[in-house]
């Protein structure tokens, strides 16, 4: 039997995702977490041999726990199933930088589709391989790196869902520049919440970096217009990934 950790912000796909794997007697479910942090202690204390995991998740989002995988757990090599609404180019690009084994992107017919996964995984032989060094080397640069590095050089509160309503605008930005406002309801979709409220969350995370050095460098001291102050975060780290792939 194989066993499983659930890494998911949302309770009640959580709870429907643990029924539908607990149905399929080849897997245990061995722990739920709700959020990155959450996960990573259940990764270190289980050694799970298959991961279903979301990517944006707070407390440490689905990007970090692939990451601590990859570069902390040495030999360890789970497989890993992520189910994410964020299907973006950066996405597809960053997931197959980590090597997950298996990605499907909500809305999906769970039954149909996570059922299908598992069988699959149910017939494959645990995964073996020899680190470098003792861990599997990462990708030379990450998008999403470069994006929470900006967001820290802006003092962004980490702990504001500004915060998080940024890295994901951002990233969609990053595919697509000519975004407008159409970008608030597009996150506002990951985040099941209305663009009001992702337009208002980011206006207050603009609020609370308006001090730092990095603002007044690149705005002066007046409050940048919101779409703005996005497109102009996304400027910037465009060229940071350009300079990081030099």
């Amino acid at each position: 039997m194989k066993s499983v950790v659930l890494i998911d912000d949302d309770p009640d796909y959580i709870a429907n995702l643990s029924k539908l794997v607990k149905s399929c007697i080849e897997f245990s479910v061995v722990a739920e977490t709700r959020s990155g942090r959450e996960g990573i202690l259940a990764i270190e204390h289980f050694r799970p041999d298959l991961i279903i995991m979301d990517i944006i998740m707070p407390d440490n989002d689905g990007l970090a726990v692939l990451k601590y995988i990859r570069k902390r757990c040495g030999e360890y090599n789970p497989y890993i199933y992520v189910i994410t609404a964020m299907e973006t180019p950066v996405i597809h690009a960053i997931l197959e930088d980590y090597k997950v084994d298996f990605i499907s992107f909500k809305p999906i017919d769970a039954e149909k589709e996570v059922t299908g996964i598992l069988k699959n995984i149910h017939m494959l032989e645990p995964k073996k391989i020899k680190p470098i060094n003792g861990y599997i080397p990462l990708p030379s640069y990450n998008p999403i790196d470069i994006i929470v590095s900006l967001l820290d050089d802006f003092k962004i509160p980490s702990h504001l869902m500004g915060n998080e309503y940024i890295k994901t605008i951002l990233i969609f930005m990053l595919d697509d520049p000519s975004l407008k406002r159409k970008v608030y309801a597009k996150a506002a979709a990951i985040y099941n919440c209305t663009s009001r409220s992702v337009a208002a969350n980011v206006n207050t995370a603009i609020k609370a970096c308006m001090g730092s050095e990095m603002y007044r460098t690149e705005f002066g001291s007046a409050k940048a217009e919101t779409l703005l102050f996005l497109h102009h975060l996304s400027s910037i780290a465009k060229k940071r990934m350009q300079g990081s792939t030099n």
